[in-house]
């Protein structure tokens, strides 16, 4: 009896559905996870007759088919956005959007939602569950600049140098804020003394030398260093003031020829800024009040920004960009392959990976110590297990049905 066999059907379906469920339900707490949901469709169809046309003075007249039962049309991966859990850890990342952390094995780029990075005895990013490695872009370590494409290979790995990274920056700027007094004679001097820093973050001490002119609303100025070649003359320049006592010469150029650069960068370079600078009556008091030169400092700390930068700390109390986390893009992300461990693989359904920076092409941001839960639907789940165990009882009541219509059958002659 067909019956029977379409039973069978039904039971193979349902529990096909039961084991999506089920899946679901395990990994109800597990990272990233995205949910399935399993669908029917009818089967096969048995014609016992076709369908005729009207004509004359008779109607038409339908198909008479009987249906051979249910299968699984398809098992979809519901690939919607999962709450986040704050961990406060500054590697627990999340995407709060469609896109994917690309990781490798250094063959084959994986990708997954699940956020959950550490570093390696090589200060390589990675997955400690697999020790697949995050892929992205590594900054210039003397800038700190991030490349401006966007491609990327199973080789681009993230490296966080933590303690072993060491920057310095050369001064390149030095402000002054001061009175020069009105008062003062021809061939009054005013003496103050800086720091700058050469590209190794060696210090240099400059001495700046104001001297009045003979002139109403003009100084001098000259300045020297300790650490200077002597051959070589020292930077001089001029102040000029209005009747207000404001100057009209706001900025100045230094150039300072070490005699024992060390292997630095030399001349010493740099722009000074006197717009601080008066010239009203009272004391003179002239100090520089900021530069932005910097000793030598290692990596301490870092954070990852909603761009997916990560962005070092250094003792110096340098800020410096150190890599990027990629993230990728598909056309149709419910399309891709899971291979356990929460990664998945590309497929000829889902599209091939487009590599993009977060905050573009609608992939997303990144949100740092926090991890995307499970989408799981805790109550969806166990209506969906009770309406399809409902279905698999209502299947095996048909087999057994038609197995006592059978009975019945043999029974007839005895």
């Amino acid at each position: 009896m067909i019956s029977i066999y379409t039973g069978v059907t039904g039971l193979s379906a349902h529990q096909r559905a039961v084991d999506v469920i089920a899946n679901n339900i395990a990994n109800v707490n597990t990272i990233g996870f995205k949910s399935g949901r399993a669908s029917f469709q009818e089967a096969l169809s048995q014609t016992i007759r076709g369908a005729y046309s009207a004509s004359g003075g008779r109607g038409g007249s339908n198909p008479i088919q009987v249906g051979l039962g249910v299968q699984v049309g398809s098992i979809d991966n519901l690939m919607t956005q999962g709450n986040l859990k704050a961990t406060g850890r500054v590697l627990d990342v999340a995407i709060e959007g469609s896109g994917f952390f690309a990781v490798s094995d250094g063959l084959t780029n994986y990708y997954t939602r699940d956020g959950n990075f550490a570093l390696d005895s090589a200060n390589m990013l990675v997955m400690p569950s697999s020790g697949l490695r995050v892929l992205g872009w590594q900054a210039d370590p003397a800038t700190g600049d991030l490349p401006t494409n966007t491609m990327i290979t199973p080789e681009s790995y993230i490296n966080i140098p933590l303690g072993s990274m060491s920057v310095a920056g050369a001064t390149e700027n030095v402000s002054y804020q001061a009175n020069l007094s009105a008062e003062a004679a021809t061939g009054d001097t005013v003496d103050t003394s800086f720091y700058i820093y050469d590209s190794l973050g060696s210090s240099h001490r400059v001495d700046l030398t104001m001297t009045k002119t003979a002139n109403d609303g003009e100084w001098t100025w000259e300045a020297t260093s300790p650490d200077a070649d002597p051959a070589v003359a020292p930077s001089t320049g001029t102040l000029l003031f209005d009747a207000d006592g404001q100057i009209t010469t706001p900025s100045g150029s230094i150039s300072i020829t070490l005699l024992d650069d060390n292997g630095a960068g030399n001349p010493l370079d740099f722009d000074v800024d006197f717009s601080g600078v008066t010239q009203l009556a009272g004391d003179s008091t002239v100090q520089a009040v900021s530069q932005d030169g910097l000793p030598a400092g290692s990596l301490q700390s870092f954070a990852v920004d909603r761009d997916g930068t990560i962005v070092g700390q250094f003792s110096n109390g340098l800020f410096r960009n150190i890599a990027k986390i990629a993230l990728a893009r598909f056309s149709n992300p419910a399309g891709l392959n899971k291979t356990g461990k929460n990664l998945y693989t590309p497929s000829i359904n889902s599209g091939e990976a487009a590599i993009v920076w977060a905050e573009t092409a609608d992939s997303g941001q990144v949100a740092s110590g926090y991890l995307e839960m499970s989408n799981v639907d805790l109550a969806s789940e166990f209506a969906n297990l009770i309406v399809t165990q409902r279905g698999f009882s209502a299947n095996s009541r048909v087999i057994t049905t038609s197995d006592e219509m059978l009975q019945d059958v043999l029974t007839l002659k005895r």
